[in-house]
């Protein structure tokens, strides 16, 4: 694999970017979650998302933390935020259920009693992968996506 291509996470063929999907390092996923956090707190965030142009500040922030970076708005920002999107709706679903809580010190789902967790699992298979996975962005997805 290219060195430079192993630094943005994605193969290199014949001097072209794959299709493929990008993986994204922890580096670069800081960097936009701080980002974000920026663009919220200068008053981007509307009341179902985010105001028109926001996207151009998140790359420009982007470029300044990670300087020649690959990075731009579409397909790898847009697709981040979707994919986070997802994991905090589904988060915040399965934190709402009683006998099920967030442990803050380790950014990870608590359940009291394994049979809340099991019919828990059977009517939303999506959270079959969610218990023992740290999620260290969630405190910070809730003032990004969260309802004000």
């Amino acid at each position: 694999m290219d060195p430079v291509a192993a630094r943005v996470g994605h193969e290199v063929d014949q001097g072209k970017p794959s299709r493929g999907r990008r993986s994204w390092t922890r580096v670069e996923e800081d960097a936009l979650i701080n980002c974000l956090t920026d663009i919220v707190n200068d008053g981007w965030k509307a009341t179902n998302g985010f105001k028109a142009g926001f996207q151009r500040q998140l790359e420009k922030g982007m470029r300044k933390r990670l300087p020649g970076t690959d990075i731009v708005v579409n397909p790898h920002i847009n697709s981040k935020i979707q994919v986070w999107k997802k994991e905090y709706s589904t988060l915040s679903d399965i934190l709402s259920k009683s006998g099920i809580g967030w442990n803050s010190t380790t950014s990870m789902i608590e359940v009291e009693d394994d049979g809340v967790w099991d019919a828990s699992k059977r009517a939303d298979p999506q959270m079959k992968s969610m218990h023992f996975k740290t999620w260290p962005y969630y405190s910070r997805w809730l003032d990004i996506f969260g309802k004000d």
